[in-house]
């Protein structure tokens, strides 16, 4: 009853909030923007799918690979920072976020703000960067930056999750929201996504994980143990233990958790107990955990999306945004 409650007063609020930005409109850049959202909270491939398009736009826009050139605006959810940051490959997570950082270092030549003040950020990044491309991470939310482009993703195989908003589930809007977007973008190989895009009359798109038969050459040949802070930590379980990954023990904290020394400690004294040789962990977790001081070798998960029909898939962006500017 309190649950359906709470649900029942943030959809209100959050109602309230979508209809103020439909009537207002958003600030609008002097440079295209791309929103990379969705309409559920975490483990979506969000930051995946950034990646995978900044590398597939650089690949077809060959001015785009100069420095700076893309912009990617994240909030830099859980940072310590409030101020707006310029992520650096060598910056610390807490002052830019786990996600921007990662996204820094996958695409080193990206440009990448944390703030919270997105509209602040579209300024510095054209303005002061030169920036001719904007990525707005996790925007589909964030109505104050107007958008050429919004691509919301969906999960596979639970597109809406429980068909609850929060706190009851994991929904931020009502799935008639989706009448928003763009464009929608499936990720994995299941079909439960599919009559969204045929209900809201929306093109769609899909992104495949890469296969970690192929990716993973040097993947670990003894028992390991298994530290997550993800959304979904079972998915992670399950796609090293598809390779053949022996998992003998895990530990598996909230999204976005916090490391301490102490835990990290006791982590290592857990992977040893359990007979694990090698601790594995993702990419956004490894992050949180450097510098690794266990005893333990630590191997990092590789996860990577690819865009499918990504010719067709850049020619249709090409007529919502003009890649020429230079």
């Amino acid at each position: 009853m309190i649950l359906a409650l709470a649900e029942y007063a943030y959809g209100v609020v959050a109602g309230a909030y979508h209809r103020h930005w439909d009537r207002r409109g958003g600030w609008r850049a002097p440079v295209p923007v791309i929103s990379v959202g969705n309409i559920t909270v975490g483990g979506n491939g969000k930051t995946p799918f950034v990646i995978a398009l900044i590398k597939l736009l650089e690949q077809h826009f060959p001015h785009l690979r100069e420095r700076n050139r893309i912009a990617v605006l994240s909030r830099g959810y859980g940072r310590k920072s409030k101020e707006l940051t310029i992520a650096e490959i060598d910056s610390h997570w807490q002052d830019t976020g786990d996600e921007p950082l990662l996204i820094k270092r996958s695409c080193p030549q990206t440009l990448v703000i944390s703030n919270a003040n997105r509209v602040e950020s579209a300024k510095v990044a054209a303005n002061d960067f030169g920036a001719k491309l904007i990525i707005l991470d996790d925007g589909f939310q964030h109505r104050r930056l107007a958008r050429d482009v919004d691509l919301v993703l969906l999960d596979s195989m639970m597109p809406i999750d429980n068909g609850k908003m929060l706190p009851a589930g994991r929904l931020r809007e009502h799935p008639s929201s989706l009448g928003r977007a763009t464009a929608l973008v499936t990720v994995g190989s299941g079909e439960s996504a599919v009559p969204y895009a045929k209900s809201f009359n929306k093109i769609s798109w899909r992104a495949l994980p890469a296969k970690l038969s192929q990716t993973w050459a040097d993947k670990p040949k003894g028992p390991c143990f298994l530290v997550t802070g993800v959304a979904r930590p079972n998915r992670v379980k399950l796609s090293a233990e598809s390779v053949g990954i022996q998992i003998v023990g895990e530990r598996a904290f909230r999204d976005h958790h916090v490391f301490s020394e102490q835990e990290l400690k006791n982590v290592s004294r857990e992977a040893e107990n359990a007979g694990a040789d090698v601790i594995l962990t993702t990419s956004k977790d490894y992050i949180r955990m450097y510098p690794w001081r266990g005893s333990l070798q630590i191997v990092v998960i590789p996860y990577s999306l690819e865009i499918m029909d990504s010719e067709n898939f850049v020619n249709w962006l090409s007529t919502k945004v003009d890649f020429s500017l230079r």
